[in-house]
């Protein structure tokens, strides 16, 4: 697992509907709706955790206590909507 520390980034337009949220990223005033992402309440909590100050490691212990799953499984699955985050231009780590 990462030790850089990630926090969001770009613009984008959040919206929780239910238990789950649409994360739409905006390019030049415009919603890219390629790269819209559907988020259940973990990559809700995730997405939360990106504040500049954790890093990947960090927000898998924190996930893995809140939603009671092995570390191994929370450290996978925070990787892959990291990795996917990333690879939109939605988070950086500096």
């Amino acid at each position: 697992m990462s030790s850089d520390v990630f926090s969001r980034s770009g613009e984008f337009v959040l919206r929780v509907v239910g238990t789950e949220a649409v994360l739409v990223p905006i390019r030049n005033k415009v919603g890219d709706l390629d790269s819209i992402f559907v988020m259940n309440p973990v990559a809700i909590r995730v997405w939360e955790l990106l504040d500049g100050t954790r890093n990947a490691t960090e927000i898998a212990e924190i996930i893995a206590g809140e939603y009671e799953v092995s570390a191994d499984t929370a450290s996978c699955d925070v990787a892959d909507l990291l990795r996917s985050l990333e690879d939109a231009g939605l988070i950086h780590h500096p």
